[in-house]
């Protein structure tokens, strides 16, 4: 626990060092003044150590004891109602007044109340028994898609079940349902359809088997089963080979730095002690008569970079951000699914990429923000961060002007790729921001179209 640690730290610049273990084991008669005094503020602060660790576990009895007397009145807040406060408030008023003022009517009504007061407890006694089982058919579903719930309920005893009322939290509503009575080893079994129009992480579960007074005085939950997560997937759609003549390694972006052995021929030149023999020219060797090997240019090995932006500014509703979200899904997992080398980038982080699954299920939590970063700045830090990218595409609204997607573009080196699509209510369009080509899109069906458009 916490407070020893703390009394143990205390105690231990106290216990002695060497010349205290070695004076420990000297003789009476030999021991000094001064080596006294150590015993003696030693034994002292043992001692003191010693009663400190004795009056922790004291406070720890006392915190436990407090704490089992408070647990019956935490089992009262948590189960009477407000309307159940609300009659308790009534009774006592009333019985309170038939007291003092010798008030009939107010007995009359003290016991009336009291009488709904106590038959309300009745109603919680246990009626356990059930085994409750919630499963999902699909733990990942996509936008549109049905996901469905499963819940049975099982008699396992060999007395029939009254009738039971349980709730099944889903997301930020519940599904109310009565569960019949049950005969021995019987099964009840009931389906949900969990609506998908937005991508998120639905929590369903866990199962509460509530009850409830018909006044609603008393309520009492308990938990059944555990709770589970659905991820509802973003909108993808399949490139196919729309972007395999831009991004295949061998098509890599040429830079001016020379090599001895690439993909791209440069030149020929001399030789030099330490060049590669299988460089060497033959022909050029001998019309010339010198020893003359190829040159090249290094080529990148191809990458992706695919840069969403989530500042709220971009865009002219949730609607164009559903739509540039299924857009910058829907490129990373086609580079992920061909094999190639892809980075996904947002003003709030950077998503996995290692596999499809991993990249979709965090895209779940994306989401807008007023306080985001621009576009311009998402460029300059997403290639200062991978500098190796050799394409970049910026999936942004159609509220960003042509100015800052101009800014953007200079923040990219020369070498890389840029192209931006705009998800919003303008349809297929194809326009210039300074050097950077623009392809506004209201619909992910036209990704392909747009991407032949800008590149």
């Amino acid at each position: 626990m916490p407070p020893q640690t703390t009394s143990q730290s205390s105690a231990r610049p106290a216990r002695p060092g060497p010349a205290g273990r070695a004076g420990a084991f000297t003789s009476p008669a030999a021991a000094s003044p001064a080596s006294s005094a150590s015993a003696a503020a030693a034994a002292s602060s043992s001692a003191s150590a010693s009663a400190a660790l004795t009056a922790r576990p004291a406070r720890s009895r006392l915190t436990d004891a407090v704490a089992t007397a408070l647990r019956p009145l935490r089992w009262l807040l948590h189960t009477i109602t407000p309307v159940g406060w609300g009659c308790l408030v009534l009774l006592a008023a009333c019985g309170l007044t038939g007291a003092v003022m010798g008030w009939q009517e107010a007995w009359s009504a003290a016991a009336v109340v009291g009488v709904v007061v106590v038959s309300a407890w009745l109603w919680l006694i246990p009626r356990g028994g059930y085994s409750v089982n919630h499963s999902l058919l699909e733990p990942r579903v996509t936008v549109g898609d049905h996901a469905l719930i499963r819940l049975t309920v099982t008699n396992p005893r060999t007395r029939p079940l009254l009738p039971s009322r349980m709730e099944m939290p889903v997301g930020p509503g519940r599904a109310v349902f009565v569960v019949p009575t049950l005969t021995p080893r019987a099964v009840h079994e009931r389906g949900f359809v969990l609506p998908t129009q937005r991508r998120g992480i639905v929590t369903v579960g866990p199962v509460l088997a509530v009850q409830r007074d018909p006044v609603g005085l008393l309520q009492r939950e308990r938990s059944l089963t555990e709770a589970q997560n659905i991820h509802i997937h973003p909108r993808t759609l399949r490139l196919n080979t729309v972007l395999h003549g831009v991004l295949r390694d061998i098509e890599g972006a040429v830079t001016q730095d020379l090599s001895s052995s690439d993909v791209a021929f440069h030149a020929l030149r001399d030789y030099v002690p330490g060049d590669d023999r299988r460089n060497v020219h033959w022909r050029t060797t001998a019309r010339t008569g010198r020893l003359m090997v190829r040159q090249f240019e290094e080529t990148r090995r191809s990458s992706l970079l695919v840069l969403l932006s989530t500042r709220q500014d971009d865009y002219a509703g949730e609607e164009d951000f559903e739509t540039a979200v299924s857009i910058a899904c829907s490129l990373t997992m086609d580079a992920i699914q061909d094999g190639r080398e892809v980075r996904f980038v947002t003003q709030i982080g950077s998503l996995p990429t290692s596999s499809s699954l991993r990249m979709l299920d965090t895209s779940c939590l994306l989401s807008t923000g007023e306080d985001d970063v621009s576009c311009d700045l998402l460029v300059r830090h997403a290639c200062t961060a991978y500098p190796e990218a050799s394409i970049v595409v910026l999936v942004t609204g159609q509220e960003v002007d042509r100015a800052t997607l101009a800014r953007a573009r200079s923040f990219a080196p020369l070498s890389m790729v840029a192209v931006t699509l705009r998800a919003g209510q303008q349809g297929l369009s194809r326009l210039h921001a300074g050097t950077m080509p623009v392809v506004d899109m209201d619909r992910l069906e036209q990704l392909p179209t747009a991407l032949r458009r800008a590149l």
